[in-house]
């Protein structure tokens, strides 16, 4: 015998994960443009052949930036975790990935940046 369903659809929190996983997964995709401005140039074949000088080293002023996004990033993501933990009550309900990957890459990121520096 089956249970009448008595939600009449989404309630505040259920609509707050949407909006959670937006700001993580927009953080992530941050941290990407930080990663690609901090990092060191490469050289290419123009660069050699206008002899261009290049940045060899890692720019440090957007390190920190970096690492405190990936945080903001993960806190964001496990808070959104948290919320779906507590309405993960039916068979129906699901696990929703698109918080699971933006903590798991930023936990990556943090580890990975913690390691290199």
């Amino acid at each position: 015998m089956e249970r009448e369903d008595r939600r009449r659809g989404p309630d505040i929190r259920v609509r707050s994960l949407r909006y959670l996983a937006l700001a993580g997964w927009t953080a992530l995709i941050i941290c990407f443009f930080i990663f690609g401005r901090a990092k060191p140039q490469v050289e290419t074949f123009f660069d050699r052949y206008y002899d261009i000088h290049l940045r060899l080293y890692w720019d440090t002023a957007w390190l920190r930036p970096l690492l405190w996004l990936l945080v903001a990033g993960l806190v964001v993501s496990l808070a959104g975790l948290l919320v779906n933990s507590r309405r993960h009550r039916r068979r129906s309900d699901e696990w929703r990935v698109s918080l699971v990957l933006p903590a798991l890459c930023c936990i990556a990121g943090i580890l990975a940046f913690l390691w290199a520096f």
